[in-house]
């Protein structure tokens, strides 16, 4: 529980400069979603720092695929009295959202994150703070240079070679998409070795332009990469 506690708490405390720098309304309450959200410990964290220890009110929900777990987390909200915290059941892919200002998700399974990223994307959020793990889709796929071969042939180069092709794929269509984006280590190894996160600002310039696309695609051809969940959701057509 020690290392859960220095997630989170890193986790807020990078939402909060993030936060800070970003448009986000100061006219009216934020809305924050946190996708697949487990017990609850980010989403609390995260509703009590903007509305208790920043006094900016936001209404904060958690999406969770156990319905007894999202009851759970009410019961505790309730008794807590976070008015403006509310856990609703359901799967990230199934969820949808009128209006959203910050999407946020904590180790969010393979494709699951590219599933949040999606959402926020098309609820045309201010920031996206995402922390995936397990990436897995399109090991399969890769085929790198040749020159690569010997040293993958071990397994932990695969994985690692996977989650960089995953990862970068995303942050570039994140920019396609009208997002400045940032990839960087949010805690230290010794407390979890899934410690990647992607943060993703929308931009005030035009986003979807033919130089952006131009270098996801590279990217796709380099790897041989044919399909991806984020691409398929944006519908961005990987090889044209």
């Amino acid at each position: 529980m020690a290392d859960k506690h220095r997630q989170i708490h890193k986790f807020v405390e990078i939402l909060s400069h993030l936060a800070a720098g970003a448009a986000l309304p100061a006219d009216r309450p934020m809305e924050i979603a946190d996708m697949g959200c487990g017990k609850g410990y980010l989403t609390f964290a995260a509703h009590d720092y903007f509305n208790q220890v920043e006094a900016r009110p936001a209404n904060v929900q958690g999406i969770e695929a156990r319905p007894e777990l999202a009851e759970k987390c009410n019961q505790i909200a309730r008794e807590a009295g976070c008015a403006r915290l509310v856990f609703r059941p359901g799967t990230i892919a199934s969820s949808s959202f009128a209006a959203l200002d910050v999407l946020i998700a904590l180790h969010a399974c393979d494709t699951a994150t590219d599933d949040a990223l999606a959402k926020g994307v098309q609820a045309d959020a201010t920031l996206i703070v995402v922390a995936p793990c397990c990436q897995q889709e399109l090991r399969p796929q890769l085929q790198p240079a040749p020159v690569f071969a010997p040293a993958l042939r071990h397994g932990i180069f695969r994985e690692r070679h996977a989650e960089f092709a995953t990862d970068a794929l995303r942050a570039l269509l994140l920019e396609w998409a009208g997002y400045d984006t940032k990839v960087f280590e949010f805690i230290s190894t010794e407390h979890t070795a899934k410690n990647l996160m992607i943060a993703a600002s929308k931009r005030r310039g035009p986003g979807r332009t033919a130089e952006a696309a131009g270098h996801v695609r590279e990217l796709a051809a380099f790897y041989g990469i044919r399909t991806q969940a984020l691409a398929r959701q944006l519908d961005f057509d990987l090889n044209p």
